[in-house]
């Protein structure tokens, strides 16, 4: 299995997981065999008297309780295993495909810190960090599209403009980890 298939793979569980939340199932929605439904509600009344309540994960995120996951996928290492296979990659196609997913792995990193940064803040300064985060994106739209420009050569001009947007992604990762260090969690 090369980088390219755990990145493909590390993608589509990274969004499978962003877009979908983990429901519980209720007796409404199936049935237990041998027990009739005024027992299953019996359970289910007992049931919830004696546990705390549980959230979904989706009402965790909402709550600003993602903490309470205890999951935060690293993706520093395969980050470093496509920058080497960038550094070997003989030709320009198999270098800008390589570059590319460099990009996308450092745009999810991104944006896994921004999320994780935005459950522990107050509402108003959600707002404002979507808002500063939103110029943000345009401001990187920008950089990429005028480093794509500067080139005449459609490779070059497409390593230049993944180079501007890995760059400055990565410059944005700092500024959000120094601001998740700031952030006081009561």
């Amino acid at each position: 299995m090369n980088h390219r298939q755990v990145l493909g793979g590390l993608t589509l569980s990274v969004s499978a997981l962003l877009l979908s939340g983990c429901e519980t199932l209720s007796s409404d929605t199936f049935s237990v065999p041998f027990m009739s439904k005024s027992e299953a509600a019996t359970e289910e009344a007992t049931a919830s008297e004696s546990k705390p309540e549980t959230l979904s994960r989706a009402e965790k995120i909402s709550r600003g309780l993602s903490e309470e996951l205890d999951w935060f996928p690293d993706l520093e290492q395969p980050i470093a295993e496509l920058e080497a296979d960038y550094a070997n990659e003989m030709t320009p196609a198999q270098r800008q495909q390589t570059l590319s997913s460099i990009a996308y792995v450092y745009d999810a990193h991104l944006f896994l810190l921004f999320q994780d940064m935005l459950d522990f803040l107050h509402p108003d300064a959600r707002i404002r960090e979507l808002e500063e985060q939103d110029r943000w994106l345009d401001q990187r739209e920008v950089i990429s599209t005028q480093a794509f420009l500067h080139h005449r050569n459609e490779t070059q001009a497409r390593s230049a403009a993944s180079k501007a947007f890995i760059k400055a992604t990565r410059e944005r990762i700092a500024e959000i980890e120094e601001k998740r260090k700031k952030v006081i969690i009561q």
